[in-house]
């Protein structure tokens, strides 16, 4: 399988240290530059996240724009080599012992999957998920609500790469919000627990400000009642293509009685 490894010429320091990381757990790869959202202009900048697209909300920084433009990048080039698997990881992940044992057995997965993600950012206390089957001395899993974030180490199908490209024209969200979140019927993500991978370290990128919140306008009380039936109805129109997409994907059994939790302080092996 191609693992890229994505880091920015100002980094060295990184790229020496997963260099070392993965020559230990006996594994080549391709080092692949991320774009430097820094040295872009604002022209560029605002190509990519167009200023009509963020009115309301906190705008991208270079360095976000920059990962959006470098994870995109890498997805074109899985795509135009047409390679059937490829493993992408940050230059800031600690990566388990059995990590090599993993990818050897991803050569093999089911076909249903898309993209099976190694890594979670911020995860809350409590994770439900829906066990698919026994994967690597792991388990192969589902997470049924939410996509969860982080893009420091996964495994992208030919098929999921087509897909997520499909997703990003232009940024409307950071890259792991935008390529994982919410899921959909044409993307089908999986995830590893425990999780073989951990995005260590301080993030280069920097993250926007949240600018402080605007004043709500004041509704009449039928304003208010019509604007929650719609959101309930948006919300309960969601959640039921959620389900569906869950029982064609995992089959009724597993979809509705199949969750359950597991804690942070359970979710990392490495």
């Amino acid at each position: 399988m191609a693992i890229f490894l994505l880091n920015l010429d100002s980094a060295p320091h990184r790229l020496a240290a997963m260099k070392e990381q993965l020559d230990a757990l006996g594994l080549a790869f391709e080092r692949f530059p991320g774009v430097a959202g820094k040295l872009l202009s604002v022209e560029e900048l605002e190509a990519v996240a167009p200023p009509r697209l963020w009115e309301g909300r906190p705008r991208r920084t270079p360095g976000e724009i920059g990962c959006f433009l470098s994870h995109r990048a890498l997805l074109e080039t899985v795509v135009a080599r047409n390679l059937p698997l490829a493993c992408i990881l940050e230059d800031d992940v600690r990566l388990s012992p059995d990590f090599a044992a993993i990818l050897n057995a991803a050569r093999n997965l089911p076909p249903q999957v898309d993209v099976l993600k190694l890594e979670i950012a911020m995860p809350r206390a409590k994770i439900p998920f829906i066990r698919v089957s026994a994967f690597a001395d792991r388990d192969l899993v589902f997470l049924p609500s939410d996509g969860w974030p982080g893009a420091a180490a996964y495994i992208v199908t030919q098929r999921g790469a087509k897909s997520l490209l499909a997703r990003m024209p232009v940024m409307i969200a950071a890259y792991d919000r935008q390529a994982f979140d919410p899921p959909a019927a044409d993307l089908a993500i999986f995830h590893l627990f425990p999780l073989p991978a951990v995005q260590e370290g301080e993030s280069e990128m920097g993250r926007a400000p949240r600018p402080p919140k605007a004043p709500k306008p004041r509704r009449s009380p039928a304003r208010v009642l019509r604007d929650a039936v719609r959101k309930g109805l948006r919300s309960g129109k969601r959640r039921a293509g959620h389900l569906i997409f869950q029982i064609n994907l995992l089959g009724i059994k597993k979809a509705l009685f199949g969750r359950r939790l597991r804690k942070r302080v359970d979710l990392v092996r490495v």
